[in-house]
């Protein structure tokens, strides 16, 4: 018998088979388990988070939680200024006993605003484009400042302004124009 050289290749007669190390198929499906387990177990963590999403509860704790760092922030910077909701806001407009002043641009007053309410962009008047007595004569009256509500801070600027120009009735309301239309209020588009 003759000693075969030591070749490191299989002998023909051998009838096992080399398997690569991986497949694709394999790793396409190790894949695509790992993802579903993902997703259920992402679900299942944050089930309250959904259920509070889809109901509307979650835009409402997010509101209120941008209200409540408003109000810090104004009661920090701007002492004396206080906020109104929406409800409380809409019966002084029923009684027709406050003027409500659109904080925002000239072109977001002109797309819509709440019926009634007096275009007065804080930009224009820290500009000096605009003088407030001439749209806003009484001092004295009541006067509700709004904007973009949430993070939108531009109504308790111009409320700041209006305060260091001798207005002293004046309240930002909290909500904004989004928490006024979403109340189903009377509004100008």
């Amino acid at each position: 018998m003759i000693p075969q050289a030591k070749t490191g290749l299989v002998p023909e007669s051998s009838s096992r088979q080399v398997r690569p190390v991986f497949s694709w198929s394999r790793i396409t499906r190790d894949c695509l388990y790992f993802l579903a387990l993902a997703i259920i177990l992402g679900v299942l963590w944050n089930f309250s988070l959904l259920l509070k999403a889809f109901d509307g509860r979650l835009i409402n704790e997010i509101q209120q939680y941008q209200l409540v760092e408003l109000k810090s922030k104004a009661e920090q910077l701007y002492p004396g200024i206080s906020f109104i909701d929406v409800v409380s806001a809409k019966k002084l407009y029923d009684d027709k006993a406050a003027n409500f002043v659109d904080a925002r641009t000239s072109q977001e007053y002109e797309s819509e605003h709440i019926s009634g309410a007096i275009s007065l962009p804080v930009r224009v008047l820290l500009q000096g484009d605009i003088e407030p007595d001439k749209v806003l004569p009484d001092r004295e009256a009541v006067l509700i400042t709004y904007c973009d509500g949430g993070e939108c801070d531009i109504s308790l600027e111009l409320a700041k302004e209006l305060s260091e120009r001798g207005y002293q009735n004046i309240f930002v309301l909290g909500e904004g124009w989004p928490g006024w239309e979403a109340a189903g209020y009377p509004m100008d588009k």
